[in-house]
């Protein structure tokens, strides 16, 4: 993504076109999701994740191959491509991992996730840059493409992984043609829908220090931005990556106390107060505690969030993180767009301090409602009839 982004801002020299490319990528994200929530139901996960995986691999080869003057196109088919493929990637790999692992196991296989993907980003932030400054674009690309290629071999010994099929609980009798979408969300518990709501404001939240970031690093450390922006994202995937392998260890069979609800409110809390603070103009050193911190706030918070989303009924589970998926890419769109609009009038300070802000009175509020003390109910004895 950073060489598609320089990439796209060297080919249009326009801001604008590279704004472009990342919305009409977050749009794809957002159109699919739901209907990756559909599809996982009816195909096998690992046929539909290879797929996105070949298709990225062969757009971003097509991107390399095409003469200059269909590049731009095919840089737009490759933005919907890879929107798309993500969604559909994550959905699978998300509602599916139960069947996998078990319900036990759940906590620690997120935070295994959490883990591989911040290694991930460590290295491709950290060579991100030297790829492109030394092999050029089309190298970068050719490795990325290998990379998606990589992957689709190493998920074929997966197996088929076929969908879980089990009646859902709750599902209103008497009403077979409602919309999909009402029948797999009736029934869910409110905390759920509330939790998805929290990380969709937490999107909205992520984005602006994602696009305030370059304008602080420019007015903070003209010098060296790129520097700046670097330890600031390192820093964060740092602490991620210390997170989920801590939540490994300490997951095993009892998770359940770490990964409940009201643990992922009081961590996205702590992650918009910290992601405000990395905004004040600390020293370097004490940027880098804080980030990283916020780094592990985030990876905790994704893990719980993650966990509590796998419990529900299996014949919900796809349509739910598909539902899960376009709050969370539409949240970060809008935040994005919000963001860039807001930092042509404002510096980033109190930008990224209302798009937090806003994420931190939703999760205050959802810890606030969950932590309530529920009016206590008469147990009722249950009286077996003979037949």
């Amino acid at each position: 993504m950073v060489a598609l982004g320089l990439f796209t801002l060297d080919l249009t020299g326009s801001t604008v076109q590279t704004g472009l490319f990342m919305a009409v990528r977050l749009a794809a994200g957002v159109v699919m999701a739901p209907i990756a929530g559909v599809l996982v139901g009816r195909y096998t996960r690992t046929g539909l994740m290879v797929t996105a995986d070949l298709l990225s691999a062969a757009v971003l080869v097509l991107l390399v191959v095409v003469p200059v003057g269909a590049k731009l196109a095919v840089l737009y088919g490759l933005a919907v491509v890879l929107g798309a493929g993500q969604a559909q990637w994550g959905v699978a790999l998300r509602s599916g991992l139960p069947d996998l692992v078990g319900p036990e196991g759940l906590a620690r296989a997120n935070a295994h996730l959490v883990t591989g993907r911040s290694t991930a980003m460590l290295l491709g932030f950290g060579t991100s840059g030297l790829l492109v400054t030394l092999l050029g674009y089309h190298a970068a690309f050719l490795i990325d493409a290998a990379s998606f290629v990589l992957s689709a071999l190493l998920l074929t010994g997966v197996g088929s992984w076929r969908p879980t099929v089990a009646p859902a609980r709750g599902r209103p009798a008497g009403h077979p043609h409602a919309p999909r979408l009402s029948r797999a969300l009736s029934g869910l518990a409110p905390v759920v829908l509330a939790m998805i709501a929290v990380r969709a404001a937490d999107a909205f939240g992520s984005a602006s220090h994602n696009v305030g970031l370059p304008v602080c690093a420019s007015l903070t450390h003209p010098d060296a931005p790129a520097s700046f922006a670097a330890l600031f994202t390192t820093a964060w995937a740092v602490g991620s990556l210390v997170v989920g392998r801590w939540f490994a260890r300490a997951s095993g069979h009892r998770d359940a106390g770490r990964a409940s609800p009201t643990a992922f409110g009081v961590a996205t809390c702590a992650m918009s107060m910290l992601f405000i603070l990395a905004f004040t103009g600390p020293p370097l050193w004490l940027l880098a505690v804080v980030v990283l911190m916020a780094g592990m706030a985030d990876g905790y918070a994704e893990i719980t969030y993650t966990t509590r989303l796998q419990r529900v009924d299996p014949s919900r589970r796809a349509q739910l993180f598909g539902l899960a998926g376009a709050a969370q890419n539409a949240g970060f769109g809008l935040g994005m767009v919000v963001g860039a609009f807001a930092l042509d009038q404002l510096p980033p300070l109190p930008v990224v301090a209302a798009a937090h802000g806003l994420a931190l009175v939703a999760a205050v509020v959802f810890v606030i409602a969950h932590a309530r003390p529920r009016p206590h109910r008469p147990a009722v004895q249950k009286v077996e009839v003979a037949p």
